[in-house]
């Protein structure tokens, strides 16, 4: 497996207009109580190799007891063999600080702000952490972000990025306050669940290019979430949820990055997908619609979501297509 990207918190010390799972100051986070629990349903090291591990938030630094006690308990389980990333936007982050993700076993950090949807003041801060990175002997990655499936070896890195046009704000995010203000660029021309970050290889946790998403402790197949998750990580081992996952169709055929096919094992032909997804706006939209309209035993009614409940009555009140 190659990543398990996992917001342990939405709290945050801004409230960006574009924020795609709603983050802003005193949004819930994972109870501390259940961060063992979800660590011991990660991939079991001795079975399935996880090259790295990806903390985000929200700002992860607003509640650092959350994050150090997560990144304990995940170096603990996997010792050196998985790599830990950290993702901020860098306000909170200091000398003191940094030295402390590094003794903790980060490999590497991403200031993921810089984009006109942060303040100034963030984006300012960029010269004095590159310096400080620099100073604890971390290599600049910014130039590879967004790239795909790497896998590089133990250098601790850094990178600078952000939601700009050519990256994650335009044919992706059609999620949260995003798709709420109208910011989102996607269009039924970006083929997102098939690209890095989508759900494309999600079953495939044995070979390169599978990527599951955590937020809390709800598993979705892809960064952007379904509209409702897979499982809950308090109460399932990931492994199993894949494997369940891929007896059904509909999460075979998003594995193969295909989410206008998820409804021929219901008569519903790959063309209706790509109408529907073209009449809707983007194929995030379409795989909500499916879920909401034509498969909703698969929904987890119960399952706490990040996206909560607004998605679903707005599908649902949608006038079926003719």
């Amino acid at each position: 497996m190659d990543s398990v990207y996992w917001v342990i918190s939405r709290d945050c010390n801004q409230q960006c207009a574009h924020c795609y799972n709603d983050s802003a100051p005193g949004a819930p986070g994972l109870a501390l109580a259940d961060v063992a629990t979800c660590v011991a349903n990660l991939p079991p090291p001795g079975d399935v190799p996880l090259h790295r591990i990806i903390i985000s938030g929200g700002e992860v630094l607003v509640w650092p007891e959350l994050l150090f006690h997560a990144l304990q308990a995940l170096h603990a389980r996997y010792g050196d063999a998985t790599q830990l990333w950290v993702q901020t936007n860098g306000d909170l982050l200091d000398e003191p600080m940094l030295a402390r993700l590094l003794a903790h076993g980060v490999t590497r950090i991403d200031v993921a702000s810089m984009d006109r949807f942060h303040p100034q003041s963030t984006r300012d801060r960029r010269t004095y952490l590159e310096d400080l990175f620099r100073r604890h002997d971390l290599r600049d990655a910014s130039a590879g972000v967004g790239s795909g499936v790497k896998r590089p070896g133990r250098e601790r890195l850094f990178a600078f990025w952000g939601a700009t046009p050519d990256l994650w704000i335009g044919p992706l995010w059609p999620r949260g306050r995003a798709m709420a203000r109208g910011l989102s660029q996607a269009s039924p021309a970006d083929d997102f669940c098939a690209r890095w970050s989508g759900a494309k290889g999600f079953l495939d946790y044995r070979g390169e290019g599978c990527e599951v998403s955590v937020q809390l402790a709800d598993v979705y197949p892809c960064c952007p979430m379904t509209c409702r998750p897979i499982g809950d990580l308090r109460a399932e081992p990931v492994l199993a949820m894949l494997d369940r996952c891929a007896t059904h169709p509909v999460y075979r055929a998003l594995n193969e990055g295909r989410p206008e096919k998820m409804g021929e094992y219901l008569g519903l032909s790959e063309a209706f997908g790509v109408e529907r997804s073209r009449a809707l706006g983007n194929h995030c939209l379409w795989c909500d619609e499916f879920f909401t309209r034509h498969a909703p035993e698969l929904l987890s009614p119960n399952a706490p979501t990040a996206r909560g409940d607004v998605d679903l009555r707005r599908l649902a009140a949608r006038t079926e297509p003719a």
